[in-house]
């Protein structure tokens, strides 16, 4: 089983293809931006994402995580993000089995946990997607009286770490999950991107929290550069943490016209056929990020 842990709902991707180009170029991945927006253009009006599960079906991806990232500053109110909750959730229902749904709660909103309880309870979405560099800690009061339910409803944590162009990167530094893995053991804290350039501390927060996971989102901008950094990095990232905590993942579906899933899937898969370099993994290390430890998290069969 393949599952890709980091997939973004948006209404109008197409509209980030300036942004994405940019990441793209910081990363060392040249692309004419005209083939950005040729593939995000397909996801305009596509209202229940039927075009990622088509391209899921392309790139052998047997499920995906989907989620928005609520931001009070946009100015929705409690309503109006609550009905984007429940039309995500309306897509896992019109795509079971291939479609996991996470809700997305500011918790500088006043009556957040009330409103994440709603999502998980009454929607049925199974996770919490944040994204702290748009102004707030993870290990803040705030944050703190939704991560209760969190942990109650046993729904994981999906956050953003790592510093990003144009944004508050001061609130994302993954040491902030070291507070929430131990006042939350039982919580299952997934850090997108491991830190991204920040993946060093990612690693030295990860090793001694056990509660901490790192999806591979964005990382296979990297491999275009350079693999042999790519694999190192990967090695000494399982050496130190273990296999157990590493998660498949695309930022789908904004990546893809610089590496395919399909390709992102094939080069996981080839990492131990060829050990030339002196580094080794196995076929086991592999099926457990491609798959295995996320169907463990997300409770999947």
């Amino acid at each position: 089983m393949i599952i890709d842990v980091h997939c973004h709902y948006s209404r109008s991707p197409v509209q980030n293809s300036s942004y994405i180009h940019t990441i793209g170029k910081m990363w060392g991945a040249e692309k004419p931006i005209s083939d950005l927006q040729h593939h995000l253009s397909k996801y305009d009006g596509d209202t229940y994402y039927h075009k990622l599960v088509e391209d899921m079906d392309r790139s052998g991806v047997d499920t995906s995580v989907l989620f928005f990232a609520d931001n009070i500053d946009n100015g929705e109110n409690d309503e109006q993000v609550l009905k984007l909750n429940e039309h995500l959730a309306d897509i896992e229902q019109r795509h079971p089995k291939r479609i996991i749904s996470f809700a997305s709660i500011d918790p500088r909103r006043k009556k957040a946990p009330e409103l994440f309880r709603t999502c998980i309870e009454d929607y049925r979405l199974r996770g919490l997607k944040w994204h702290p560099t748009m102004g707030f800690y993870p290990n803040s009061p705030e944050a703190y009286r939704v991560l209760e339910v969190a942990e109650e409803l046993d729904a994981p944590l999906l956050t953003h770490t790592g510093p990003l162009l144009g944004m508050r990167s001061k609130y994302s530094h993954p040491i902030h999950l070291d507070d929430v893995a131990l006042d939350f053991p039982k919580l299952k804290i997934i850090a997108a991107h491991m830190g991204d350039t920040w993946w060093r501390d990612w690693v030295a927060t990860a090793k001694y929290n056990k509660n901490i996971f790192g999806d591979l989102s964005m990382w296979q901008l990297m491999v275009v550069r350079d693999l042999g950094r790519f694999r190192r990095i990967l090695r000494e990232i399982i050496d130190d943490v273990g296999v157990e905590q590493v998660l498949f993942a695309s930022d789908a579906p904004y990546f893809e016209s610089y590496v395919s899933n399909r390709r992102w899937v094939e080069i996981l898969r080839a990492l131990p056929d060829d050990s030339s370099d002196g580094i080794k993994f196995t076929e086991k290390d592999v099926e457990a990020i491609l798959g295995g430890n996320a169907a463990r998290i997300l409770n999947l069969d």
